[in-house]
């Protein structure tokens, strides 16, 4: 009798709304049945905010002087690393040449003092520093390729420039004109020109190819190929390694001659044959250095003593251990340093003296280098030239240099949205999180995100407190434009393979839900079914227990979202 009841007044329903669609011309559609199937629940938070490039960096020099060349213009794709602008870098140039003679004045203030049997000079010398440059380039270069392991390309193209600045330095001083003219002559015997120096001739040869190797290695970097630079960096650097070990040779390092023992010797009443190649000279520290070896005798006996004693532990018996190492490393750095000493007669104040006026020197041509790189404006990453702020010959004096922009670059691959999450859903949103973005501009385009920060600090618009949020976009082959308003969807949940049924099929209120389930759809009989709901979102709604997969229900054709608890 139920049954027939309910069938009767599902018919009468049935026909009331085919009736009530007839009278108003379909204006309302009829409830429709549905199966009960598996799917995916996603629950999101909304965002709204814009697109923000944060890799934006407005470059300017770091000395005054007048711009020499602009290397790029606007809408100019560059790598990290690319020269992107020069000022004239003459004043600059002249200081490392100022501090390149105080060096090689510091040097031969410190050969002057030196017996001349330690030195080894050959007819036609060539400057005294060309080593020292050549050392210098190598330790840039090894910093190049730390950068370069390291990803930072911008600092590695920065040390390129020096260690070619300062092979160049290098092959400026063998291949001077007093020095050129010297190295060809002519053997009237044979008929024909020789080579007088031929080692000085290979060095200039060595260090042409490794100025072009250099020169090739910063093009790949500008271009953007670096790990063919780093490649090429390696091969560099073993070659101006063969490129130093011969420059060594020819160089004015101090170094002790080969014909010590037939010169001092013999001066001492000795002959070549009896020489034992050193000279009958005091060391004047040898003091010093002997009292370091009896403290380090002086702990060796603490350490047998120690090993003896029952209460000895470890932290005591390695504690002397390292003492004992720290004496003896300080004996032979005296025996080291003073080598001179032992070898010329020098007072080890003079030494010192020398050697640090030496070291003043070498710091002070760091420094105007250092100073040389300030001229040149270098792409600190890959990005888009925006727009130039200087031309050339512009004068930057020092008062405006370091406020005028010279180049703007934006990195417009590296794009965020800077956005706002009301408060009531702040604590939904963790970092890490993925979002989807649609830009107003572009709403059939789907963009992928990641929330990478979320400010602990709210702000309150128009009586409403919002939470500053970012979310980090994918990369993608649409340009996209900084400053573009758009909205993002936070996934905070998602639930896979779960029962799920529309929101205009739950009927009821919270804690009381239910759904009708078709019985007999050819006699239109339903039957309430109470549900158990779990995850829901503006479209469907996760039943935890009431319903089984197949299940056909009513779904009603319009209906607002399911008021939960949960």
């Amino acid at each position: 009798m139920k049954n027939i009841l309910v069938l009767a007044v599902t018919i009468l329903l049935v026909i009331s709304t085919l009736g009530l669609a007839g009278c108003r011309g379909n204006s309302q559609e009829s409830p429709q049945v549905v199966e009960v199937q598996r799917g995916d629940i996603i629950i999101t938070v909304p965002a709204d905010g814009t697109l923000d490039m944060p890799h934006e960096v407005k470059l300017r020099f770091g000395t005054p002087g007048t711009v020499k060349q602009i290397f790029v213009a606007k809408g100019q794709r560059v790598t990290e690393g690319t020269l992107l602008a020069k000022l004239d870098d003459t004043t600059q140039k002249l200081a490392i040449a100022s501090a390149q003679y105080n060096v090689e004045l510091a040097m031969n203030e410190l050969v002057e003092k030196i017996h001349p049997a330690v030195m080894g000079y050959p007819k036609m010398y060539p400057d005294t520093s060309t080593v020292l440059r050549v050392e210098q380039a190598q330790e840039e270069l090894g910093r190049a390729q730390k950068f370069l392991e390291q990803g930072k390309y911008q600092e590695a193209a920065a040390e390129l420039r020096l260690a070619k600045h300062d092979l160049e330095a290098s092959y400026k001083m063998f291949n001077v004109p007093e020095i050129a003219m010297s190295l060809q002559g002519y053997d009237e015997f044979l008929g024909a020109p020789v080579d007088n120096y031929p080692d000085i001739s290979k060095a200039i040869k060595l260090l042409e190819q490794d100025l072009a190797r250099l020169a090739e290695i910063q093009t790949l970097i500008e271009q953007g190929s670096y790990e063919d630079g780093k490649a090429k960096l390696n091969t560099a650097q073993y070659k101006l390694n063969e490129t130093h070990q011969l420059v060594k040779s020819l160089s004015g390092r101090i170094r002790v001659s080969q014909r010590i023992g037939e010169c001092c010797q013999q001066q001492a009443g000795q002959s070549a044959e009896t020489s034992t190649g050193l000279m009958p000279l005091p060391y004047p520290d040898t003091s010093t250095s002997l009292a370091w070896l009896r403290q380090v005798e002086e702990t060796l006996q603490k350490i047998q003593a120690c090993k003896k004693e029952e209460s000895c532990d470890a932290l005591e018996l390695t504690t002397l251990l390292r003492m004992a190492q720290h004496d003896v490393e300080m004996s032979q750095t005296i025996l080291e340093d003073n080598e001179l000493i032992f070898r010329g007669g020098l007072n080890l104040k003079a030494l010192r003296t020398y050697n640090l006026n030496l070291q003043i020197a070498e710091g002070d041509l760091k420094r105007y280098k250092e100073e040389l790189m300030k001229t040149e404006i270098l792409a600190p990453f890959d990005g888009t030239v925006v727009d130039i702020g200087v031309k050339e010959n512009d004068q930057l004096s020092s008062f405006d240099y370091s406020s005028k922009t010279a180049v703007h670059l934006v990195d417009t691959s590296t794009v965020e949205m800077d956005g706002v999450v009301d408060e009531i859903d702040i604590y939904k949103v963790k970092v890490g999180q993925k979002a989807i973005v649609i830009v107003d501009a572009l709403p059939d385009v789907e963009l992928k995100g990641k929330v990478t920060f979320i400010s602990p600090f709210g702000t309150r618009e128009t009586g409403v407190v919002e939470f500053p949020v970012t979310i980090f976009l994918e990369p993608t082959e649409i340009e996209l434009k900084g400053g573009l308003t758009a909205t993002a969807d936070v996934i905070v949940e998602e639930h896979k393979n779960i029962i799920m049924v529309p929101n205009r099929a739950i009927k009821g209120s919270p804690g009381d839900y239910w759904v009708e389930v078709v019985i007999d759809e050819k006699k239109v009989s339903t039957e309430k079914r109470p549900v158990v709901l779990g995850a829901q979102n503006d479209q469907f709604s996760e039943v935890i227990s009431g319903l089984s997969e197949g299940e056909r229900i009513i779904v009603e054709a319009t209906r607002s979202r399911v008021p939960t608890s949960f």
